[in-house]
């Protein structure tokens, strides 16, 4: 392997390079001889995901700063977004007890699947200005923007109740599993029962899932050991895999992706939050506030007395943003106009199989393997 770069493009492509050029790119298959073979697609396979993201938001990520200074009005949206999260959770537990019926619901994959695009679930009425009412409450209460935690609130919990060995602390402790929205607004509504429904329903599923793997492992037992590779995996993530990046991009790309990357990790680094993140963040955004004073407590620190400070700060800012956020969003349920997208997460891959696919293929086969009909009506 040459250890001067290879030429990058002189003019940029209209496009990033696609995952089949990648998988077949030689240059970066030789990169990959110093690993076991077995993550090698992996790891090519994220670097062509990786591309694709630099080029459709690397001008965002490069102006990180200022978008977290001026996300005020995209916060507020997205916690409405959490408010329909948080029904369907709601609906999810009195369905999987056996309370009542959702329209379209056979399995809990459903849900799933209806968590991944929120905006076109079909069983969820319109966000109302009471519910608006709980979130702008739990917005004045809340001391750090990542309270507001965005997307399907009910992943730890019902992995935790089928696995509770799988928690961090104390397996008593049910308030782990749920997000501070939850929590808030099963306070507020009354719906905090729900969390200690039984789930016969998720059990039930359970077993005919248990029964199909068991006789898949059967049927294709695993491979006799591998001989001893000293090679070390493939890197697919984490800070191995981003040197790795670096490399390529440096060598392969256009310059610009590369600093694309760059400011994409210094924008991970600022919403995780350490002491140097936060402050930074903090020290510009109270310099944004203008002319208006933005009260600091006296703290014994006082870089996190700034910190909370600018914290508050942007919350407020969020609440300010609620009213006219919720009134566009109700024109456009009037009007019927599909609602815009809210950003939240990774941008999903068109999937050939969502959730529900899967497990009712899982679920039918465990029932005909136990003599039951091949049909979902248990």
């Amino acid at each position: 392997m040459a250890d001067t770069p290879d030429t990058p493009p002189a003019t940029p492509p209209s496009g990033p390079r696609s995952e089949a050029d990648i998988l077949a790119d030689p240059r970066l298959r030789e990169w990959l001889d110093a690993y076991r073979p077995l993550f090698h697609d992996t790891c090519l396979k994220s670097y062509a995901y990786l591309l694709q993201d630099l080029y459709d938001h690397g001008k965002r990520y490069e102006d990180s700063l200022e978008y977290l200074l001026h996300q005020h009005d995209k916060a507020a949206y997205k916690g409405l977004w959490l408010i329909q999260h948080q029904k369907l959770f709601d609906l999810e537990c009195q369905w999987r007890a056996g309370l009542l019926t959702v329209p379209g619901a056979q399995l809990t994959g459903n849900f799933e699947d209806w968590h991944d695009d929120i905006r076109a679930c079909p069983v969820l009425t319109p966000v109302s200005e009471d519910e608006v009412a709980v979130l702008d409450a739990f917005l004045a209460q809340a001391d750090y923007p990542d309270e507001l935690d965005l997307g399907n609130p009910s992943n730890d919990f019902w992995r935790h109740r089928r696995y509770p060995h799988l928690r961090d602390a104390d397996p008593e402790d049910l308030e782990q599993d749920l997000t501070e929205f939850t929590q808030f607004w099963d306070l507020h509504r009354g719906t905090g029962y729900l969390r200690q429904l039984p789930d016969p329903r998720g059990e039930q599923e359970a077993h005919y899932e248990k029964v199909a793997r068991a006789e898949r492992r059967r049927l294709n037992p695993p491979p006799p050991p591998a001989p001893d590779d000293p090679r070390p995996h493939a890197p697919t993530f984490g800070p191995e895999f981003h040197d790795l990046v670096r490399e390529w991009l440096r060598r392969y790309e256009p310059a610009r992706t590369l600093r694309r990357f760059e400011a994409k990790l210094q924008m991970a680094a600022r919403l995780e939050g350490n002491h140097e993140t936060d402050l930074e963040v903090a020290l510009a955004r109270l310099q944004e506030a203008g002319p208006g004073l933005v009260p600091i407590q006296a703290h014994a620190d006082w870089r996190q007395g700034i910190i909370e400070a600018s914290n508050r700060y942007y919350l407020s800012q969020v609440r300010a943003a609620l009213p006219h956020v919720y009134d566009e969003y109700c024109q456009r349920e009037q009007l019927g106009i599909r609602q815009a997208p809210t950003g939240e997460g990774r941008r999903r891959r068109k999937k050939d199989k969502g959730h529900f696919d899967w497990q009712q293929e899982l679920i039918r086969e465990g029932r005909r393997l136990l003599g039951e009909p091949d049909d979902l009506a248990f």
